[in-house]
């Protein structure tokens, strides 16, 4: 692909790239605008629209119940499969954004209809094994508690059912032996965020020794990774005995489908450019969804219009782009020089608007194609390519893969179109 194709219109380039393989295409912004239908507003609409829009789009907070929740059917049904029918441990990872916290959210809702019994720890960098299992068992019920349980001065939930002292991974196997509970769910979120080798090693151990006694608890571990063994290690005692679930990027009906119900919960639909647009730039990744969906929302809002139109996406992009990670930009800056290196800029756009597979992965190939040929253009686009990779853009996925790559900040390629579509509008008005 030759990234000097996307300078200029970047908008047309970014429906003719992107759209025809996630979605609708928009109409371009020099076609006819969209019909402006604004409604009256009555006494109190606009504070219960407001309400109503911070319930059906949260970007930064979780969804908690299955009434919010869109799409990830197929890997509800594995985690459910597995915990339930399978009697495994499960290790949920994915990147950033993906929607990760809001499916074990949903996971829980599910599990304790049925009689599963959860408890949660978030990780954090200091997070060690005993810290994890101690706050494990603090979120149980201390009703929960088998008489008798030795006094072990001040404790919460079911600590006292752990020894005093340094924890072993038999100690967490015979925690359902101390409990009043049909089956435990131990769910350990942000996983990634520990440092300590030995807690890995620690908890491998553990599910092991869980496994072997057939002990009526399983571990649901949940982190950023782009595969099992990133989380937690290389340990090939335990492969039978765990399952790793993928989160991969989102459809584009799942992605229609967060505007859907957002639209539903306000009673403001989304137009169909504003649509494609939405989808266009989520990429399949819900967060960047709910941002551009809320944002543009409020936009409507603020104008009293009857729907979501593509005026609204343009008034939102800079509150986008102010809102992502404050880093962005200065990478962005130093990656293109300034945006004076006009064939950094061109290949940046070109890669984040490019194919990507269901796990959001770059391939080299496709945009450099064979870097030891003949070809000026290929060389320039591989030196180029060469760059992002050294200055840490870029990352390899894995050995076994050496052509995949991924953007080392999820959000950056979102930064990027977002950043290309508001340079674009501001060319066409000048």
């Amino acid at each position: 692909m030759d990234p000097g194709r996307t300078r200029g219109g970047v908008i047309e380039r970014l429906a003719a790239l992107l759209l025809p393989r996630r979605g609708p295409r928009p109409v371009s912004p020099r076609a006819a605008a969209e019909p402006q239908a604004t409604l009256p507003q009555a006494p109190g609409d606009e504070e219960a629209r407001s309400l109503a829009l911070r319930r059906a789009f949260a970007p930064s907070r979780p969804q908690r119940g299955a009434r919010h929740f869109v799409g990830r059917q197929a890997e509800l049904a594995r985690i459910l499969r597995a915990i339930g029918d399978e009697r495994v441990h499960v290790v949920l990872y994915g990147e950033r954004g993906r929607g990760k916290t809001s499916l074990v959210n949903l996971v829980a809702e599910a599990g304790r209809s049925d009689g599963y019994i959860f408890a949660r720890y978030s990780c954090s960098a200091e997070s060690d094994f005993d810290a994890i299992m101690r706050g494990l068992a603090r979120d149980l019920p201390h009703a929960l508690l088998a008489m008798p349980v030795a006094a072990q001065g001040e404790t919460e939930g079911c600590e006292a059912a752990l020894p005093p002292g340094r924890l072993e991974p038999r100690d967490i196997a015979l925690l359902p032996r101390r409990l009043n509970a049909p089956h435990l769910i131990l769910l350990v979120d942000e996983f990634d965020r520990v440092v300590d080798e030995a807690t890995r090693t620690r908890l491998a151990d553990t599910i092991k020794q869980v496994s072997d006694r057939a002990a009526a608890l399983s571990f649901l571990i949940v982190g950023v990774s782009e595969n099992l063994e990133q989380l937690l290690g290389r340990h090939p005692s335990i492969q039978r005995n765990v399952v790793g679930v993928p989160l991969p990027l989102m459809g584009d009906e799942e992605i229609l489908g967060i505007l859907d119900l957002g639209a539903r919960e306000t009673g403001l639909p989304f137009g169909m450019v504003a649509r494609g647009w939405i989808v266009a730039l989520a990429r399949g990744v819900p967060y960047v969804a709910q941002l551009l969906a809320l944002r543009t929302t409020q936009a409507a809002m603020r104008r009293g219009a009857a729907e979501v139109a593509e005026a609204d996406l343009e008034a939102a992009i800079p509150a986008v782009l102010a809102e992502m990670e404050p880093h962005l930009g200065g990478e962005y800056e130093a990656l293109t020089r300034g945006g004076r290196d006009q064939g950094m800029e061109a290949l940046l756009r070109a890669v984040a608007s490019g194919p990507l597979d269901r796990l959001g992965r770059i391939s080299a190939a496709h945009h450099i194609g064979d870097p030891a040929g003949c070809d000026p253009a290929q060389a320039r686009h591989a030196a180029l390519w060469r760059r992002m990779v050294e200055g840490g853009a870029l990352r390899p996925c894995s050995p076994a893969e050496p052509d995949l790559y991924t953007f080392k900040a999820p959000l950056l390629p979102h930064y990027i179109l977002l950043r290309a579509a508001l340079a674009a509008r501001s060319d066409g008005r000048a």
